[in-house]
């Protein structure tokens, strides 16, 4: 955590993702190990049905050929619990893995490193690993009410 004691350091380029294991809003448990020898976007957000969570959720579903034309899987993670991650997966007709990091509360975003222990929510980041799940790139906001540049995500994966 920082000296305020509300963030804790995040993960970097060039590390390897923890070890975790989360439940999906299809009752599927989910490891980082499944994970491997393959590309994924692990996304964090900190609440499901607000504007800003639902437009970047939005966008992400609507460009997910060019994410698995980059052979790159999506996976969304939220401190939310499991229905409430089932019912925004309906809501938006979201077909890839939404992570429940509900308990113990952000422990995995902890992990990670981009959890707000004042809001007790994740933070906006988005960490882009290689088949090794070596984080190969960050894609964040500084604001918790503020959605990722988008940009990023279409210059990294050529999206017009």
């Amino acid at each position: 955590m920082n000296p305020e004691g509300e963030y804790y350091m995040s993960l970097n380029i060039g590390d390897k993702i923890p070890n975790f294991s989360l439940v999906n809003y299809d009752r599927e448990t989910l490891q980082s190990d499944d994970f491997l020898g393959k590309k994924t976007m692990f996304v964090f957000i900190p609440f499901p049905f607000s504007s800003v969570c639902d437009g970047e959720i939005c966008q992400l579903r609507d460009n997910m050929d060019a994410f698995k034309s980059a052979e790159t899987d999506t996976v969304m993670i939220t401190v939310a619990a499991r229905p409430t991650n089932e019912a925004w997966a309906n809501h938006y007709n979201i077909t890839f893995p939404i992570l429940a990091d509900f308990w113990p509360h952000g422990e995995v975003s902890k992990e990670f490193g981009c959890f707000h222990d004042g809001a007790g929510i994740s933070l906006r980041y988005t960490y882009i690993t290689d088949e090794n799940n070596v984080i190969t790139e960050i894609i964040k906001s500084d604001e918790i009410g503020v959605e990722r540049d988008f940009g990023a995500y279409k210059e990294k994966f050529n999206i017009s």
